[in-house]
């Protein structure tokens, strides 16, 4: 009997520790005022309180909240956390009217929650609001006044504004016509293209590894990109430098290309161009991961490779002729 006794009041307790846990859960429902005019818009502001472990389902709103009261605009979920009081604060605003004049009952807001490592269901709701809507009075003895007639208006520019265009178009047409016409009688093509001068090889090379650098694509954990800019920078620079087709060309058969053609570059440079590709292709093909030195390495020497293989124009002037080397 007293086991039994004392397991009620164990339960009673347990309970009322659960609703008392429960209270820290509020909602809240205010209106910026209670009484509009017909047609007016008001904020309908609803707040709920709990606690931040807790799992929140916010109610949805449809396009009304009652036949009479329509929802206009609805504010995204707001969200403050009180880490003093663990608690969690979640705010939203309906811009709320109504057409109908009366006074509304605005029905209670359900809120729905479940606490941490708890199957329990929670309901909590806001306490209902009243709005007062009213329409302007109306004097009735007064006679009732005939309608008025349409007001003519001046014509503005915005109205102005494409007759005007249209004008400039049609202007603009005659001319093209006229010089059009012109040029076909005289044979001569409408328009005459200035052609682009020829950007040096070394000077498309040395902008691309600038703008490589700039880009720090190793640092940034792309080596492997990295290293197929510069090969990639410097088989065209030898493709329109020496006429070597060194994009169709494995690493192997552009350094044989220089050894054939040792009178244009020397040993050095040849180190340094073989340092480049190989390096590059142990990173493609092999998955090597190169130090930071040896990514500035092969920067660095594709900059000296390019500098130190400028074709140079010098002029030798003997006697009243000219010769280019």
């Amino acid at each position: 009997m007293k086991g039994r006794f004392f397991l009620v009041i164990i339960t009673f307790l347990l309970l009322l520790n659960k609703a008392g846990f429960a209270q820290t859960s509020v909602a809240k429902a205010t209106l910026d005022t209670n009484s509009i005019l017909i047609g007016d818009q008001i904020n309908l502001n609803i707040e709920f309180t709990s606690s931040k472990d807790n799992d929140v389902i916010w109610p949805l709103f449809n396009d009304t909240i009652t036949n009479e009261i329509e929802i206009i605009e609805k504010s995204e979920i707001d969200t403050i956390i009180a880490e003093q009081q663990d608690l969690i604060t979640l705010k939203q605003i309906l811009k709320i009217t109504s057409f109908d004049s009366g006074y509304y009952e605005i029905p209670p807001v359900k809120f729905i929650y479940r606490e941490k490592n708890d199957t329990t269901i929670y309901n909590v709701f806001t306490a209902p609001l009243f709005l007062n809507v009213f329409t302007m009075p109306v004097d009735t003895t007064k006679a009732i006044m005939p309608i008025k007639g349409p007001i003519s208006a001046p014509y503005t520019l915005r109205e102005a504004v494409p007759w005007i265009l249209i004008g400039v178009g049609v202007l603009l047409i005659g001319l093209f016509l006229f010089y059009y016409f012109r040029k076909r009688k005289k044979k001569e093509p409408l328009f005459k293209l200035k052609p682009k001068p020829k950007i040096p090889p070394h000077v498309i090379a040395l902008n691309a590894l600038e703008k490589l650098k700039i880009n720090k694509l190793w640092q940034s954990g792309k080596i492997k990109e990295y290293h197929t800019e510069i090969t990639d920078i410097i088989r065209v620079y030898i493709h329109n430098r020496f006429g070597v087709d060194a994009m169709e060309m494995t690493t192997d058969e552009i350094l044989e290309s220089f050894n054939i053609r040792s009178g244009e570059v020397d040993d050095r440079l040849k180190n340094k161009l073989k340092q480049i590709l190989i390096l590059a292709d142990l990173v493609k093909f092999a998955k090597e991961k190169p130090l930071p030195l040896e990514n500035d390495k092969s920067l660095n020497n594709s900059i000296d490779f390019v500098k130190e293989t400028i074709l140079k124009i010098e002029n030798n002037t003997k006697g009243d002729s000219g010769e280019k080397k």
